[in-house]
């Protein structure tokens, strides 16, 4: 048996979207793309949705709109994609790392307060894999500080915080559609917008400096980040499937954590109460993630490890990031957490197989730790802790 980590689900829908836009001999961004940021908005809730490339291209045209750059800072959880902290350097502004909380993933607000300076322009909270982060308090130390918030909704399709939709709460929320996303275009992003003022300068700043395509006249600099109507065709026939996605995706991570619940060494993810969740994944702790991801290669099945601490990538070494409180959760969650397989098509005896092996792998750890112990107090050795 051979079960991948994530395959997207993609069936006649998409494809008669595909062909009809081919059909229609409108390609580039149209109206699809503009039904597609319609229907967002009307599911997020949103006043304006852009699209755009991609979730990191989201982020950057949000702090470039928003006026930061060199000289400025801007808080970004440790515990996040490459993209969230690459998209604020790129900018030519300094993210600075904090750590978060490791029941949830979450950006930490004590260790938001710790981590301010002068210089703190935003901060750009993650909605780690599906859960909202506390909104409350990170609005509230923004609003003190008067500080920009932009949301990093990458992973946040169909998630609240309280009765709002993540990525609607601060000054500009940003989403991917990549193709592991609850809902995907292949490739693509939005950026969500309340205010009007805000969202016409993040048309200006996709469109080449212009509100129109249909000119030649550029009123001022800008990028080309605009998308394609062949992307929007499949987003469309993805939000018309988006309950059901939403469901299956909780539906398989209750079929798992039901056979995992008694399995020795493993623990379960829990949502932390602050809205709607959708499962990003299917996410367990275990001591060793690396053996067990490796065991369960073996036996043809896909994992992923949890994100790599920001503050550890070869990429921001040296100037490109801050870190002014070692960040501790972050580490212990890249050390402990694996991601199983998640596809929306898996079976129930696929995910038996996976659960089977799992435990396979975790009794017979189980059962060697077990007999080690007695021989250790044997020898004159003792689990107790010490304080020096």
């Amino acid at each position: 048996m051979t079960i991948p980590e994530f395959a997207p689900l993609l069936g006649k829908e998409e494809l008669f979207g595909v062909i009809d836009t081919l059909e229609s001999s409108w390609i580039t961004e149209g109206p699809k793309t503009a039904a597609l940021e319609r229907a967002l908005a009307d599911y997020t809730g949103a006043r304006h949705v852009i699209l755009v490339p991609n979730g990191t291209l989201a982020i950057f045209a949000a702090l470039k709109v928003l006026g930061i750059g060199p000289g400025d800072e801007v808080i970004v959880p440790d515990f996040a994609p490459f993209g969230t902290a690459s998209a604020v350097a790129l900018t030519g502004a300094t993210p600075v790392l904090v750590d978060v909380d490791e029941y949830d993933g979450n950006i930490s607000p004590s260790s938001i307060e710790a981590s301010l300076s002068a210089k703190t322009r935003a901060i750009l909270p993650v909605h780690i894999y599906g859960q909202a982060c506390d909104m409350h308090s990170v609005m509230e130390l923004a609003r003190r500080h008067r500080l920009f918030v932009v949301e990093d909704a990458a992973q946040g399709m169909g998630v609240t915080f309280g009765a709002r939709h993540v990525g609607t709460i601060g000054d500009i929320g940003c989403m991917s559609f990549f193709a592991d996303n609850t809902l995907t275009t292949g490739e693509g992003g939005a950026l969500l917008v309340n205010d009007d003022a805000v969202a016409r300068e993040c048309t200006y700043f996709k469109n080449q400096g212009r509100l129109d395509r249909g000119t030649f006249v550029h009123d001022r600099l800008g990028y080309n980040f605009r998308v394609t109507d062949l992307q929007a065709a499949i987003g469309l026939a993805q939000l018309g499937r988006l309950d059901e996605t939403i469901r299956r995706k909780r539906a398989l991570r209750d079929a798992y954590y039901d056979r995992l619940c008694h399995c020795p060494g493993v623990r379960l993810a829990r949502d932390n109460g602050f809205g709607d969740v959708v499962p990003f994944r299917v996410n367990i702790y275990v001591d060793d993630p690396e053996q067990l991801a490796a065991h369960l290669k073996q036996q043809g099945i896909g994992t992923r490890r949890f994100f790599y601490p920001l503050h550890l990538q070869p990429g921001l070494a040296g100037e490109q990031c801050v870190v002014r409180h070692k960040p501790i959760a972050s580490i212990r969650l890249f050390e402990q957490g694996l991601m199983l397989p998640s596809g929306l098509e898996l079976t129930d005896e696929q995910i038996d197989y996976v659960c089977a092996s799992i435990e396979t792998f975790q009794r017979a750890r189980h059962e060697v730790g077990q007999a080690i112990l007695p021989r250790m107090q044997r020898d004159g050795y003792t689990t107790e802790t010490s304080d020096t």
